[in-house]
């Protein structure tokens, strides 16, 4: 195994496989996530290794962000190492407990990991988290390549526990995703063993009179890690010629020092990798050195507001040398310096940006679908059926059936972040006249679906939500959750019901129902619409996971295809259903039997009954 390679071996490692191994290099003991792009990749390995190495430390799929956060914050607060993953809007639900804890303040390493995405690939925006350092206090760093995450990843712990504060290691899509040569350190030899718990209420208990008290030690900490990150050296500066200077945060120094070498020229750069604190003094002595300043980052102009409060001519996002939305790349960094120093640069972007789209114009769209036999479209076909007759609202989630936004199925009305389907439901159920109809996935349920499902029982919200469980962590990565009892180490505990939470909440109408049978599926939910607050949970394996076990069983699936003396073309499994397996061949559609699952779906809703198993030819 790669990740686990000795000391001095060299492993090519993608980014997130590079913070892993700089967490088991420091010897973390408690690690614990919620999966999300770009951030899975983290757990994945740390879960991997963990059933190798199987006594080092804990490694969990927490229900939500916030808990994954508290889990790493428990080991941290008797002496443990502890980090915690998420993507960047998975700190939005972690804020509330990071808050505080920066002020009560870390005692064993304490490290959360924000992966952040610009240009939003697998995103709902494109939030900078590092203003989450600013406000919370909490410090921040970055790196700039797959070989420094894994340093910094690991130098992380050791600040956290020098200063005793927690610290946000911030990544983003391209360095979490890139891959490189990575020098490995030594994984050191160590059990996870229990301690005895130390009572320190003062500390621990932030009630507003210890709060006040707590607060003036957090900044007596600021100042000093302050002090610490001015000859830290992960910051430096790098001698050049020339009036302008450049600032280059985290992976935007690769892109300048790419850039330059393309421009062929020489300029003093200064890159920082300690975002919060900045380290104010060594900025204040480079911006002195030279007339003119280039502020490159990632997403918002933070750095470049606190340059311009002490140096006039600057330059970057918000003067728009640099452009104020999507990730940067090297051509983006080129221009602008090429722009400032009025030559021209080694490529023409314009005429890039050009080439680009008139490619993009010839190549066929290719927009993300559900996969063939995915147990969702038949959800969304009965779905498409009922809202055509009766006026629907169809608000939805986070996750693969999101992609029900698409057409033939076009029934996803909303889309906000996790959990909002049903906290939605309960706002419009006071509000319009139409019937609800909510979808939410099975991880995302048990994340942040159930408070407002038991507010909705509690006031009185009708609606219909149908929980889509695919029985795993499906557009992440395929990761267990609570739902089925399987922990990350491969382990396996008692499967929470989601069924049984539902009654629990107190809804009257509650259903298990298999998606593949479309009609029972259609009599449940027109049923369900006749209740006040009705669960359905739509329950099939992942079709993924589904072949992917077969396959392990060697079993072999027939596939079904089309009789053409049979099908009349009335476009059914076409225009109102959608499989990747079913295509048009002239005026007829087919399946393509390397692509058929087997799942049945089309035979069912076909109204001519001309889809039937493929026949063997002996």
């Amino acid at each position: 195994m790669h990740i686990l390679g000795k000391k001095g071996e060299r492993a090519f490692l993608l980014g997130n496989e590079a913070i892993a191994r700089g967490a088991l290099e420091a010897g973390i003991d408690v690690f614990a996530c919620y999966p999300g792009t770009p951030s899975s990749e983290i757990g994945d390995t740390l879960a991997i290794v963990s059933r190798v190495l199987r006594d080092f430390m804990h490694v969990e799929y927490s229900t939500n962000e916030k808990v994954a956060f508290e889990v790493a914050m428990g080991a941290s607060l008797v002496g443990k190492r502890g980090m915690c993953a998420m993507k960047h809007v998975g700190v939005n639900v972690a804020s509330d407990s990071l808050f505080s804890f920066a002020y009560i303040g870390a005692i064993g390493g304490f490290v959360i990991v924000s992966a952040d995405d610009p240009s939003m690939h697998s995103s709902q925006n494109e939030q900078d988290n590092r203003w989450y350092g600013l406000s919370s206090k909490v410090l921040v760093f970055e790196a700039y390549s797959v070989q420094e995450l894994k340093d910094l990843t690991k130098e992380c712990f050791e600040i956290s526990e020098r200063f005793e504060l927690p610290v946000m290691l911030r990544t983003c899509t391209r360095l979490s995703h890139a891959r490189g040569i990575v020098k490995l350190g030594e994984i050191p030899k160590k059990r996870l063993e229990k301690v005895d718990w130390r009572s320190n209420p003062e500390r621990f208990v932030v009630l507003p009179s210890n709060a006040r008290k707590l607060k003036l030690e957090l900044e007596d900490k600021l100042n000093r890690v302050q002090r610490f990150l001015e000859d830290w050296n992960g910051n430096w500066v790098e001698d050049g010629d020339g009036d302008l200077g450049v600032i280059a945060c985290g992976l935007s120094y690769a892109y300048v020092k790419d850039a330059l070498k393309r421009l062929k020229i020489d300029l003093p750069i200064l890159k920082i990798s300690s975002l919060n604190p900045l380290p104010m003094k060594k900025i204040e002595n480079f911006v002195s050195s030279v007339d003119r300043v280039l502020v490159v980052e990632e997403v918002d102009p933070i750095v470049e507001i606190f340059v311009r409060t002490i140096k006039d001519d600057v330059y970057g996002k918000l003067s728009n040398h640099i452009p104020k939305h999507y990730e940067l790349n090297v051509t983006i960094v080129e221009r602008a310096i090429a722009n400032l120093l009025e030559i021209d640069p080694s490529v023409d972007y314009d005429l890039i940006v050009k080439r680009s789209n008139e490619i993009s114009k010839m190549a066929p769209p290719r927009p993300p679908v559900l996969c063939p036999g995915c147990p969702h479209s038949p959800v969304f076909y009965v779905l498409r059926k009922i809202a055509d007759e009766i006026k629907c609202v169809l608000p939805s989630d986070i996750g693969c059936y999101t992609l029900g936004y698409n057409p033939p199925f076009r029934v996803v009305d909303t889309c906000v972040c996790m959990g909002a389907s049903v906290g939605i439901s309960n706002g419009l159920s006071w509000v319009v006249k139409d019937k609800i109809i909510a979808t939410i996935g099975d991880s995302t349920f048990l994340h942040a679906g159930i408070p407002a499902l038991i507010n909705a029982v509690y006031n009185g919200a009708k609606f219909v939500l149908i929980v889509l469980d695919n029985m795993t962590t499906g557009m992440t990565g395929h990761q267990p959750h609570p739902g089925i009892g399987v922990r990350a180490d491969g382990s396996f505990g008692k499967a929470v019901k989601i069924e049984e939470i539902a009654r629990a909440c107190g809804v009257d109408f509650v259903e298990v129902v298999n998606p593949y049978k479309v009609k029972e599926l259609e009599d449940v939910v027109r049923k369900a619409l006749n209740y006040d607050t009705a669960v359905i949970v739509a329950r099939q394996h992942c079709s993924i996971v589904r072949m992917r076990e077969l396959r392990k069983m060697k079993v072999k699936l027939l596939p079904f295809e089309i009789d053409q003396k049979i099908c009349n073309a009335c476009m059914e499994c076409v225009n109102k259903f959608f499989c990747p397996a079913i295509y048009l061949n002239g005026e007829k559609p087919q399946i393509d039997p390397l692509l058929c699952t087997s799942c049945g779906v089309c035979a069912r809703i076909c109204p001519e009954r001309a889809i039937k198993v493929k026949r063997l030819v002996r």
